[in-house]
């Protein structure tokens, strides 16, 4: 159907037909490149992205950013209570939780905790059972599960 505003707005036609010959003529999308075909994922309000932990100058940091992509700026944060590189992340519960890692020496089994709201750490979580860095982390109905990465032997196939 046709919107009446819409074909009465010289401007507003411009861009719909800007739109269809985008989508409707793929091969000439490169020369039609600009801020308005920019691909991009919506984002809602209060969403941030954490840098968590990581590897640099030759140690494992336990430093923590925080970005925020509706003011563009990165800000730290509360450091975890241990250097982690190799670690793994998920939010569960508006939670952030750090499962395991190395921290330049070891590799750890221990869980941290960060309460975005209050901006501290928590200990009190349960280790996992096996001792891992590069572990996959998911959450799924309600549940945190640590999924593979490796000892320093081998690679692990075990989900917790």
């Amino acid at each position: 159907r046709y919107n009446p505003l819409i074909r009465s707005d010289q401007a507003c036609r411009d861009l719909v037909d800007e739109d269809k010959d985008y989508l409707l003529l793929p091969q000439e999308r490169l020369n039609m490149q600009g801020s308005r075909t920019r691909l991009r994922k919506p984002i809602k309000s209060g969403e941030v992205l954490f840098a968590v932990g990581g590897w640099c100058s030759d140690d494992a940091i336990a430093s923590v950013e925080m970005f925020d992509p509706t003011t563009t700026e990165w800000r730290a944060v509360a450091p975890m209570s241990k250097r982690r590189c190799g670690v793994g992340v998920g939010v569960l519960n508006n939670l952030l939780y750090a499962v395991g890692g190395h921290d330049g020496v070891s590799y750890l089994n221990s869980v941290e905790r960060f309460d975005p709201q209050t901006n501290q750490w928590s200990n009190d979580i349960a280790p996992t059972s096996s001792f891992r860095t590069s572990v996959g982390v998911a959450v799924l109905d309600g549940c945190l599960f640590a999924v593979g990465g490796q000892d320093g032997i081998s690679c692990l196939n075990l989900v917790e």
